[in-house]
């Protein structure tokens, strides 16, 4: 199929704020994102992937003071330790999104311009409440107070009191549109649960007109009609997902047309922490300028260790490149999403990552190969034939196959990555117990019903090996060589045909086991 024809889908990451040190929940995200883009590849779209750092406001300004640096060279530093951490774990991506960018500066500035046209934006006093970590306004109604002072409902962040001239934009228009937009797209927000924290804490509550410009500070995108304002954060940064792509009024580049306003599907991998800008500000940004809409706000949990959220007081912050200095990126990023259910906060230890890898990818999924290769090797020089069958467990066990994939390929399609991966898991529990029932080391001497059941083993392998390859590229690269094969594809998984004239190489050892 030519990329003319295949549907496209495009994916983003959060663009992550450079401001402190690398931690897991990174990894996690972009490890997320990372497999979507690589199933939906396998699944024949035209696939485009985004993640990136959001590189001005008041915080970033701070930090390059601490720093005695300008705040250019500070952001230069801090993103090339993202740009390190995906080389190390091997997550490829087509865009790495800055927002120090010309092009996105320039795009950012048409927005404001055109909002002002459009009579959305106007010019008031603010005073209120302010978190320079979170870049964030909060109501009076919505913090927590400690002996009169203030502090993030969330973040727990010190809250300061602002009293400014700023932009204003008339969010509260379109409040109602919003709210009936939602509804009737069902697949709009998910989980179900942030649009409903969202609509009681926000929409029901008379959402209040957002500030979109600060004059505290100057690191930032100037207004070019009015220089001491700066564009507050989420006006600049949630416009990177089209910047990007070569977004523009008069003449958009081809990638913007072809994967945002002509593309079928555009999803947006957020932290539920940050679903309030994407889900309210972000569809209402784009509708009030005309721009289409995203298919997804997929919003993922935290991770947590057993000791609960990770904090420096705790002592219980996890830095991906420590874990890498230990583990291969591949179970890493297997245990994300084989056992952190996406919409819910999730428990990650070393403990558990190695109790995963050793039941999951070495006694289970290694073990059910490395049988079926040694058996075919001990009993065949030439290639075993797929037979008719009509006997109940083999004709019930080649179903298996069959339905495992699709139930792998629904699970993903609708975002339920860990429910994908235990299709996987559970398909290889049951061939294990087939050889068990079958127990064809017996059949030595009937190699007719010994062929029929490895060969069933082979295609069972191979549907296994084809799904997990989204998070386990390199894993499934070792096991082509062992099957002496160029591709795992899905279009074969159901031609039980496919090794018909292949003679399988000799077994080694891919998933070792680690002694804890």
């Amino acid at each position: 199929m030519s990329n003319t024809n295949k549907k496209t889908f495009y994916i983003t990451t959060p663009i992550y704020y450079p401001s402190g040190n690398l931690h897991i929940g990174h990894f996690y995200a972009t490890t997320i994102a990372w497999v979507l883009k690589n199933y939906k590849k396998k699944m024949n779209y035209d696939v485009k992937f985004l993640t990136g750092s959001d590189e001005h406001g008041q915080k970033i300004e701070k930090k390059a003071k601490e720093n005695n640096m300008e705040p250019q060279n500070y952001v230069d530093i801090q993103t090339d330790k993202f740009i390190q951490l995906w080389k190390k774990t091997k997550i490829d991506y087509d865009f790495f999104s800055r927002t120090t960018n010309i092009q996105h500066k320039e795009i950012v500035e048409k927005i404001f311009n055109k909002l002002l046209e459009k009579q959305l934006i106007y010019k008031d006093k603010y005073k209120g409440l302010y978190s320079i970590n979170d870049e964030e306004f909060i109501l009076e109604t919505q913090a927590i107070k400690i002996d009169d002072q203030y502090y993030h409902p969330v973040s727990k962040h010190k809250l300061e009191i602002v009293e400014e001239e700023s932009y204003f934009f008339k969010i509260s228009k379109f409040s109602s549109w919003l709210v009936d937009y939602v509804e009737k797209n069902n697949n709009f927000i998910i989980p179900k649960t942030i649009w409903k924290e969202l609509k009681n804490n926000f929409l029901n509550n008379n959402l209040e007109d957002l500030s979109v410009t600060r004059i505290s500070f100057e690191w930032g995108i100037k207004v070019k009609k009015d220089p001491k304002h700066v564009i507050y954060v989420w006006l600049d940064a949630l416009f990177n997902y089209i910047s990007a792509l070569g977004f523009d009024f008069e003449n958009p580049k081809n990638d913007f047309v072809k994967y945002w306003k002509n593309g079928d599907e555009i999803v947006h991998l957020i932290g539920k922490e940050i679903s309030r800008f994407h889900c309210i500000y972000w569809p209402i940004f784009l509708h009030a300028l005309d721009i289409k809409l995203p298919t997804t706000i997929l919003a993922h949990g935290w991770i947590i260790t057993p000791e609960g959220k990770m904090s420096k007081s705790k002592g219980n912050v996890i830095n991906p490149l420590d874990l890498l200095e230990k583990y291969d990126s591949e179970i890493i990023k297997y245990f994300f999403v084989s056992k952190l259910n996406i919409v819910k906060d999730g428990i990650f230890s070393e403990k558990l990552l190695l109790e995963t890898y050793n039941a999951d990818l070495v006694n289970t999924i290694g073990n059910l190969i490395s049988r079926t290769i040694s058996m075919i090797k001990q009993n065949f020089s030439k290639p075993i034939v797929f037979k008719d069958i009509d006997d109940d467990l083999n004709k019930n066990t080649l179903n298996l196959i069959v339905k495992s994939f699709e139930n792998y390929k629904e699970n993903l399609d609708n975002f339920r990555i860990l429910e994908s991966f235990e299709c996987i898991l559970n398909l290889a529990r049951n061939l294990n117990k087939y050889i068990d029932l079958t127990m064809p080391w017996k059949l030595k001497d009937d190699l007719d019903k010994l062929s029929i059941i490895l060969n069933i083993l082979l295609n069972g392998c191979y549907a296994i090996l084809a799904m997990i390859e989204i998070v386990c590229p390199d894993y499934v690269k070792e096991f082509k060589q062992i099957f002496n094969i160029n591709e795992f594809d899905f279009e074969q998984i159901n031609n039980f045909h496919k090794f018909d004239n292949i003679v399988v190489n000799e077994n080694k050892i891919v998933f070792s086991k680690f002694k804890q």
